[in-house]
């Protein structure tokens, strides 16, 4: 077998090179393809994989895109259009604005999505020409561009993936001390906007159990709210919720400390010096963020290919997975993989509360799609006005101008 890397030049690929050679024997993979548009970085990145994986796993690169998709079962999704310098701007634009910048949510959000729309079109229209390969997305923002591809591109084999999934099972297991595969979880939502309503450890409901342990060690599962809220809530909610439940605060701090993306900027420089002359992953990666994506990707492969039965919570089409949620609507949800495919698995309703999230922002992840499919600025407009972090009217014109002159998106 064959597996492809688009954006194989990231400072992702020495983890994401790890779960795949943990599972190379499980599906006979024998080699891998890295495609990147930015070639030192490509370079540096093949050469650090050869010594790394000592021939265990057979590293090739190709500068056409249809060269190395072509005889690929899956491709991986993981560019990042614009790159760091795309996200630093995401961060600071709506900041002048007195909005929060974050690259998968808000103003932030529909920037990354209005970038990497066009090269997802594209792409795909190439891959299903060449290969019908099955996708696994790990490109932000995750869910978006699954709705993108699923339901106005039509591509079925097409997944989305995050990480903060498979590390809320990896506490859980760890809180309980058992196996990831004992643990199930009721959790749902949309990418990055996800809700954790029940815990199960091999079929036992524990969730006010881990709710309570929660309220004294927040950390151990993930949480950084208050055990006031989550006991208001009686959910968990995704980390990034802190966007919305404490928008006035993170504005605050977000204009008083150094973007993530200079941050990230300062890993990655360090990170490609050590990968230039490095055989094992420098501990340094860890500073980048992402943690565990490389298992729960490799897994997610695995057991695709394997038809296994396991479960794995991805974006994907809702399908009834949640009772009270449109059957289209791309969800972030426990999923079977078997026949190829996932298959959502029905857990019951959403609860009121996230419900309300859920539609909100599936309805802006929506005029965001139709704004770049028409070309529209009215229609972009409508969107960010729709989002609960985005402006007023008085200066949304403003800032979709600023958006447009920067990025240079295609509106009329």
């Amino acid at each position: 077998m064959r597996i492809s890397v688009i954006g194989g030049g990231s400072s992702y690929t020495p983890e994401l090179l790890k779960g795949l050679k943990d599972i190379k024997d499980d599906i006979d993979l024998k080699e891998i393809c890295l495609y990147d548009i930015n070639p030192e970085k490509l370079r540096t990145i093949e050469e650090f994989s050869r010594r790394y994986l000592k021939g265990e796993l057979k590293v090739v690169t190709e500068k056409v895109f249809e060269d190395c998709v072509k005889d690929s079962s899956y491709v991986l999704f993981q560019f990042r259009p614009g790159g760091l310098e795309g996200r630093l701007k995401d961060e600071t634009i709506p900041l002048k604005y007195g909005l929060i910048g974050q690259e998968t949510t808000g103003i932030g959000g529909f920037a990354m999505a209005m970038r990497v729309f066009p090269i997802v079109e594209d792409y795909i229209n190439r891959i299903e020409k060449v290969s019908r390969a099955f996708v696994v997305n790990f490109t932000n923002p995750s869910g978006h561009v699954t709705e993108f591809a699923l339901n106005y591109l039509g591509y079925e084999k097409f997944v989305g993936l995050c990480n903060i999934p498979i590390n809320l099972l990896q506490a859980a297991a760890d809180m309980f001390e058992v196996n990831l595969e004992d643990v199930f979880l009721k959790y749902y939502g949309l990418n990055h906007l996800t809700f954790l309503e029940r815990v199960y450890i091999k079929s036992k409901d524990v969730t006010e159990e881990v709710l309570e342990k929660i309220k004294y060690s927040p950390a151990n599962i993930g949480s950084s709210f208050p055990s006031s809220l989550i006991e208001t809530l009686n959910l968990l909610p995704s980390s990034y919720l802190k966007y919305y439940l404490f928008e006035r605060s993170t504005v605050k701090n977000l204009k008083n400390s150094k973007p993530r993306a200079q941050i990230v900027m300062e890993v990655e420089k360090e990170l490609f010096e050590k990968y230039k002359f490095a055989s094992e992953i420098p501990p340094e990666l860890s500073k980048r963020g992402g943690s565990m994506y490389s298992t729960a990707a490799a897994m997610l492969i695995r057991d695709i290919h394997l038809s296994s039965g396991s479960i794995h919570i991805v974006n994907t089409k809702n399908s009834g997975a949640v009772s009270n949620i449109p059957d289209d609507y791309v969800m972030e949800v426990p999923s079977i993989a078997k026949g190829g495919k996932v298959f959502p698995i029905s857990i019951g309703e959403a609860d009121p509360f996230a419900l309300g999230f859920i539609h909100n922002i599936k309805m802006f992840e929506r005029l965001t799609i139709e704004a770049y499919l028409k070309r529209s600025r009215k229609l972009a407009l409508k969107a960010l006005l729709l989002h609960p972090l985005g402006p007023d009217y008085d200066f949304a014109e403003d800032l979709l101008n600023d958006l447009i002159e920067v990025h240079g998106f295609d509106l009329k």
